[in-house]
């Protein structure tokens, strides 16, 4: 029993002396202190062209032959590069005049891009945790 209690303090004051290391702003996660919270701009993701909708179209039709499948990936690759280089339009100057339904005007800017749902849900995800500020009503 004195083991037990022996350990468990051993082991409050390891993890007092990391905390106290490292420091409280690490462990608050509070709007202000986020540790993911970014002041760089969010850019919406390029739009599909339809090129890219074709392919994956035809992706759930039948499996995509080798040609089809590297002119599919170099499409894929390239729209990704460009969200990546942080290109294009920011989510910010997007809903410079949405007062109200911040959220669902960006969602629906993301479907007219041709995101899927999966990439709506990632986008959202990210933007209320990096920028929730972008999403939140404004009067």
């Amino acid at each position: 029993m004195i083991q037990v209690l022996l350990r468990i303090a051993i082991w409050l004051i390891v993890l007092g002396i990391g905390y106290l290391m490292i420091g409280p702003q690490v462990f608050d996660s509070s709007g202000n202190a986020s540790p993911f919270k970014s002041v760089s701009a969010l850019y919406l993701p390029p739009p599909r062209s339809p090129r890219l909708a074709e392919y994956e179209t035809l992706a759930q039709q039948r499996p995509l032959n080798p040609d089809e499948m590297a002119d599919y990936r170099a499409l894929d690759k390239s729209r990704n590069a460009t969200f990546w280089q942080q290109q294009g339009i920011s989510v910010e100057s997007a809903l410079a005049d949405v007062t109200s339904q911040r959220r669902q005007h960006l969602v629906t800017l993301l479907q007219q891009g041709g995101a899927t749902n999966e990439e709506i849900a990632t986008f959202l995800l990210v933007a209320g945790r990096d920028h929730p500020d972008l999403l939140t009503d404004r009067q």
